[in-house]
């Protein structure tokens, strides 16, 4: 009776995994969505759309871009994860909603490591430390004595309490020995420090660059163990005598937990393909930021270790998030 157990195990086991192969190859046969969890225009939509149109032309099917914005971009990596893992649809997901939002919301939508199948991180990169201009700042030495002489009383801005830009700012803050006050903005960062609201701010590039080129923002220094090619003048934290801040962005393609390898590989193949395009290449370094190209098993990782380090900052930290 056991063996006969055991003998219907093996049998359903071996009809799934040909199903599985029969469904991977079968695979493309209808359009695929691509979400993206913010508005169009961002720097996450033009990227997903640069990958989507090539991805779509060496599949032999459309890939739709989606834009489903809301929630530090949770709402659209939720619908990711709820979907059917037939790899036809995928999230384009960021820090934000892939790290920092699961590992910061009192009640996260989802928990990253059972909730997605990492495919490829496209890009990865750090944050730019700026202060306006008219501030007489050039180095964070510079910066970090005149936060002190101001006692608290300097102040940040970024797009929402709980976002990178402000767990960032308070992380390089308490490194720093100093305090700013966060002055949370929805009106947009660039707006609000240009018109004086606030003294700095960190932010990514491309955003920063014609600010910066045209001295209304001062870059005093980057996050990371290496200087921006964009910004080769602009020297490291750590360059600068500070403890370097584990801050860093990066822009990746996942699917819903499940997804078959073979289709995950494929997928994963394609991009790897795309990102060595002479043109995608040149569209990047336009930005002003580099390809990644990892691959699923080291994405995974690496979105586990950034989970796991904003958890422990916070709890460490006593911020208040919600």
């Amino acid at each position: 009776m056991r063996t006969t157990r055991f003998a219907l195990v093996a049998v359903i086991l071996a009809a799934l995994a040909t199903a599985a192969r029969a469904q991977a190859d079968a695979w493309p046969a209808r359009a695929i969505t691509v979400v993206v969890g913010f508005g169009a225009g961002g720097n996450p939509d033009v990227a997903a759309r640069l990958i989507a149109e090539r991805l779509g032309a060496r599949l032999g099917q459309p890939v739709v871009v989606e834009n489903r914005p809301g929630a530090a971009g949770t709402v659209g990596a939720a619908a990711v994860a709820r979907a059917q893992p037939d790899g036809y649809t995928l999230l384009f997901g960021v820090a934000a909603n892939l790290a920092l939002a699961p590992a910061t919301m009192k009640t996260p939508p989802y928990e990253p490591a059972r909730a997605f199948q990492p495919i490829a991180e496209v890009a990865r990169g750090p944050y730019v430390w700026m202060v306006r201009a008219d501030l007489p700042l050039r180095t964070m030495p510079e910066f970090v004595a005149w936060a002190k002489e101001r006692n608290g009383g300097g102040n940040y801005v970024s797009p929402g309490t709980g976002s990178a830009h402000h767990l960032g700012t308070e992380m390089m803050l308490r490194s720093a020995g100093i305090e700013m006050v966060h002055v949370p903005t929805s009106r947009g960062i660039y707006v609000s420090i240009l018109a004086g609201a606030g003294d700095a701010m960190f932010d990514t590039l491309p955003a920063p660059l014609a600010h910066i080129k045209s001295g209304k923002l001062r870059a005093l220094g980057v996050t990371g163990a290496k200087r921006l090619a964009a910004l080769p003048e602009v020297p490291t934290l750590a360059e600068q005598g500070l403890p370097d801040v584990p801050l860093q962005f990066f822009w990746g393609l996942v699917g819903p937990a499940g997804l078959p390898r073979a289709i995950v590989d494929r997928l994963h193949r394609e991009v790897t393909a795309i990102l060595a395009e002479p043109a995608v290449q040149a569209t990047f370094a336009g930005w002003g930021i580099e390809t990644s190209n990892v691959g699923p098993d080291a994405f995974g990782a690496s979105i586990a270790q950034e989970v796991s380090r904003w958890r422990e900052f916070v709890a460490r930290s006593g911020l208040r998030l919600e």
